[in-house]
């Protein structure tokens, strides 16, 4: 069986997932490639700039990242 996508997304991770689900919502397909054969459990921390939370405003993921959030003043 062959498929057929728009658009191939290398990486799972936020970027590729965030792209992946705007494309969708634009009604345009995508296939998300990934080399991790499963998730990864490991504490991490995530710097998030002006500019990405605009993007994930964008995909209606904002309100619901923030409130999750711990903001560093500095």
């Amino acid at each position: 069986m062959e498929v057929v996508e728009d658009i191939v997304i290398v990486g799972a991770g936020i970027a590729g997932l965030i792209t992946s689900l705007g494309l969708h919502r634009q009604g345009i397909r995508s296939l998300v490639l990934e080399s991790s054969g499963s998730l990864r459990n490991t504490g991490f921390a995530l710097t998030t700039w002006a500019n990405a939370w605009k993007a994930l405003d964008a995909v209606g993921l904002g309100d619901t990242l923030r409130q999750h959030h711990q903001r560093l003043h500095g």
